[in-house]
């Protein structure tokens, strides 16, 4: 099949043609027809993550069923599927404890750059690291069965791709872990592909005051446009007394963090009143730590929440949602820019870095 190869950190994918081995026991092999550039492979690719080379990335996809290995019961070859990045295995400690994108065996397969078996399908003679178990840069790719939620015929690939991670990741973000009510408060620091999906759940969940934080200011219409109700420009010396002064002179009940910068942690923790939550998305750089004011944690009340998958049970909250865009209340079409054949990957990237705020998709012949 023909993929696209990180050999070297910084360094452009290389496309080429990388053997597939067929799926084994409980794994599916899908034909890949829509895959997101998402900021999670970026900062792998740029090294920020530590992951083994080579690898493929990609992880946020949607695509058919071919084949299925021994033991599969959940899908079948003709199926179409949204990709779980997080797939769970159902029995270890945090699956029993309602918390499968914590799973033990997804965990070590993950950091392995393989899958649950501890063994790479990619690369042949010479293997070739998985990404999240999926590896979406490429025609297809072997995924644990749990890897595969069923779609219907009349969600696009391109939209169910983006399902597949930003949306939920931000959505469940503000749905899931800040447990928002309606007439609260939010602030979202990132619009990115992530951020305006958190926006856009805050709006939906009835949120009275919503606040996006960046440092473009180019980005305050499209924050505008997913329901945010103001924009501050994350460098702005007085953020929090602007945030105050939005917010009756508490702060906002909530802060989702959404860029992954230490600095933006900090600030998302100063912006938030006594009792409220902060949830912390974006991912930092291996090593980088983040620093609150010790002397009135205790007194604060206040919560500081990690959001993996925006504590999605991703099955369920990838159907919620999907339910919402096919009934109209999430407008998910609107966040895909330009859609790109696998050879134009390097161009992608390089948007995204330079802060193009439309999603890229790669877009795959049927």
């Amino acid at each position: 099949m023909k993929a696209a190869v990180l050999r070297q950190f910084g360094a452009d994918l290389s496309i080429e043609d990388v053997p597939l081995a067929n799926a084994r026991d409980r794994e599916v092999l899908v034909r890949i027809m829509a895959t997101g550039v998402c900021s999670s492979d970026l900062s792998t690719i740029r090294g920020k993550t530590g992951s083994e080379l080579p690898l493929i990335p990609g992880h946020e996809a949607a695509g058919i069923v071919e084949r299925v290995g021994a033991g599969v019961s959940r899908v079948k070859p003709g199926d179409r599927v949204v990709l779980s990045w997080a797939p769970n295995c159902g029995h270890c400690f945090y699956c029993h404890q309602s918390h499968p994108t914590l799973c033990d065996t997804y965990g070590a397969a993950a950091g392995a750059g393989a899958l649950w078996d501890g063994t790479s399908r990619l690369g042949g003679a010479q293997p070739i690291h998985h990404y999240s178990c999926i590896s979406s840069f490429a025609e297809q790719a072997v995924v644990p069965e749990t890897a595969c939620i069923p779609i219907t015929e009349d969600v696009p690939f391109a939209v169910a791709a983006l399902v597949g991670c930003a949306v939920t990741t931000g959505f469940g973000a503000v749905i899931n872990d800040a447990a928002i009510k309606a007439g609260q408060s939010i602030a979202v620091l990132g619009v990115g592909g992530v951020g305006v999906n958190a926006i856009q759940a805050a709006a939906l969940a009835g949120a009275e005051t919503i606040i996006a934080i960046d440092i473009n200011a180019d980005k305050a219409a499209v924050a505008t446009t997913y329901g945010a109700t103001h924009f501050i420009n994350a460098a702005a010396p007085d953020l929090i007394e602007q945030v105050q002064a939005l917010t009756h002179g508490r702060g906002v009940d909530h802060a989702v963090e959404c860029t992954g910068r230490p600095v933006a942690m900090s600030s998302a923790y100063a912006i938030t009143r006594s009792a409220g939550s902060v949830v912390i998305v974006g991912i930092a750089p291996v090593g980088a730590q983040f620093a609150i004011p010790a002397i009135g944690f205790p007194g604060s009340r206040k919560r500081i929440v990690g959001s993996i998958y925006g504590g999605s049970v991703p099955e369920q909250d990838i159907n919620t949602i999907l339910s919402l865009y096919r009934r109209g209340r999430l407008p998910l079409d609107a966040q895909i820019g330009r859609r790109i054949p696998l050879e134009q990957v390097n161009d992608a990237l390089a948007w995204l870095e330079a802060g193009v705020m439309a999603r890229t998709i790669i877009e795959f012949a049927a």
